[in-house]
């Protein structure tokens, strides 16, 4: 069997293989979103009751409104924030469907119709009354500063910190403009996750975190021995409660929220909801405190997380392949026009970076076409590699000596015949290192995805991060797994490659 049939075989069962692996990990997605277009005026309280589902927007970092937790035996979004957009899902009479990303992502998520409302400790803002509208307030917290015990005695509230010293508060959050306006004068230092912050001020990197009294509680509980929270005593202009964030232009949807927010008041339901999730987080911990953190009963976090990495990277690879050889031939072709468009391609995708064409294919594309979250990701990554493979190709074709090319035209074997039958052959072996190093790239890089929802395995590192408090060993876990793939796949790769050199030495 030739080596080119070869080839074919195996990438028809890597892709069979695939196609089984996409149909089984698809709900890997966590709280995979259905998307459409941006709602017209006053139309989102009708599609959603026609559609029976209610999409809402969370970053599940925030205890005690927003969190993930283990329920029997599986992983689930949990907090009064939750139980508010359940309430509001009872009320329209449809299902909740809890759709997680970064909290920095979530009002351009809802701009391009990817969710439906927002309910993540988000409060009102002027900047932000420009392009959404809000609900009533449905919960006041003080805003605090968290600080080493250490500290207590030098900082009392924020005019205490000095400009040698620095906070750090979560991305685009009320707290980063509190910190800017307020704090002028000191360091600071914005993350996407308030568990890394908690992290960052454990272990000396900044000073102090900016974060609501509520959410501070939960997280210096968790950490009593080591961090205390104190009164910022920040200036409040604007009614600095949380609400719900829904698109502009949908009176009817904003009334139907407020009556359930007021019925929510009038129970002191947010109260009850609260202390119920203060209640899992404390059993939690005494639970952790007691018998230590058993990290083997995380593992399935962390296996659904490498399916969904090698899944991402796999399909990937093989699509990019594919691509990555037609623009190759366009590339190196005589036509001027299409050698010209495989350039522009391939320039342009190489000096943008991933996590751009990622969101752009998320939150533009796909929510102009109804792309599933899954499926944008392995479109972005896909078409990203195809450029860099495409070089490689490329390169590895014009590594052949000219004289091959001369020797077989002279025989009477055309141009594409030469390319297939006499190059390309020769070119694998320089070809398929650079190739196995764009594998193992990809198995890192498909981090990014994790930015729009998707449950690989820096995801659910973060999800245990979230659920233990404990910042340093779950990435200390993940690193050693990725370290572990990418060892055991560059060995296979290396020894493939030796039998190949052996072949055709």
């Amino acid at each position: 069997m030739s080596l080119m049939k070869k080839l074919n075989h195996c990438f028809l069962a890597v892709l069979l293989m695939l196609t089984t692996l996409s149909g089984l990990l698809a709900p890997q997605v966590y709280g995979e979103e259905d998307q459409g277009q941006a709602p017209s005026e006053n139309s989102l309280l009708q599609s959603i009751k026609d559609r029976g589902e209610l999409r809402m927007g969370v970053s599940p970092d925030y205890p005690p409104f927003e969190f993930i937790t283990m329920k029997d035996g599986q992983q689930t979004v949990a907090g009064a924030d939750i139980e508010l957009g359940q309430k509001i899902a009872d009320d329209l009479g449809v299902k909740l469907n809890v759709v997680t990303m970064e909290f920095s992502s979530l009002l351009s998520s809802m701009e391009a119709g990817n969710i439906d409302i927002i309910i993540s400790g988000m409060g009102y803002t002027e900047e932000r009354a420009k392009s959404v509208d809000f609900s009533d307030g449905y919960q006041n917290d003080e805003q605090a500063i968290i600080i080493r015990k250490d500290d207590a005695e030098k900082i009392h509230d924020k005019d205490s910190f000095t400009p040698d010293m620095t906070v750090g508060y979560q991305q685009g959050s009320i707290q980063e403009g509190l910190a800017n306006e307020q704090m002028a004068h000191v360091g600071k230092h914005a993350m996407q996750q308030l568990p890394d912050l908690i992290s960052a001020l454990l272990t000396g990197q900044i000073d102090g975190v900016i974060i609501d009294s509520g959410v501070g509680g939960a997280h210096v509980r968790a950490h009593e021995d080591a961090l205390e929270m104190i009164n910022g005593h920040f200036k409040l202009e604007d009614d600095n409660s949380k609400r719900v964030v829904m698109p502009k232009n949908q009176p009817d949807l904003q009334a139907a929220i407020n009556q359930s927010v007021q019925e929510v008041k009038d129970q002191g339901l947010m109260d009850q909801w609260l202390d119920e999730s203060y209640d899992l987080i404390i059993s939690e911990g005494q639970e952790q405190a007691e018998q230590g953190v058993d990290w083997l009963s995380y593992w399935p976090y962390y296996w659904n997380g490498i399916k969904m990495t090698l899944l991402i990277s796999a399909v990937s690879v093989v699509f990019g392949l594919t691509l990555g050889a037609i623009l190759a031939v366009m590339r190196l072709t005589e036509n001027k026009i299409l050698s010209g468009i495989a350039m522009a391609y391939v320039e342009f995708i190489r000096g943008t970076p991933l996590m751009i064409q990622v969101l752009f294919m998320f939150l533009g594309i796909g929510g102009l076409f109804n792309v599933p979250a899954l499926l944008s990701a392995l479109i972005a990554v896909s078409l990203n590699s195809g450029a860099y493979i495409s070089e490689i190709i490329r390169g590895g074709i014009q590594a052949v000596d000219k004289g091959q090319t001369e020797a077989a035209r002279s025989l009477g074997l055309d141009r594409l015949t030469t390319l297939k039958k006499v190059i390309f052959p020769q070119s694998l072996r320089s070809i398929w290192p650079a190739l196995g190093n764009e594998f193992v790239t990809l198995i890192k890089e498909s981090s990014i995805v994790s930015t729009i929802g998707i449950a690989e395995l820096t995801f659910q590192t973060r999800a245990v991060t979230s659920i233990t408090y404990q910042g340093i060993i779950p990435l200390l876990i993940s690193m050693v797994i990725y370290f572990i793939l990418t060892f055991t796949l560059t060995k296979f790769l290396n020894r493939w490659e030796k039998q190949m050199n052996a072949k055709y030495a």
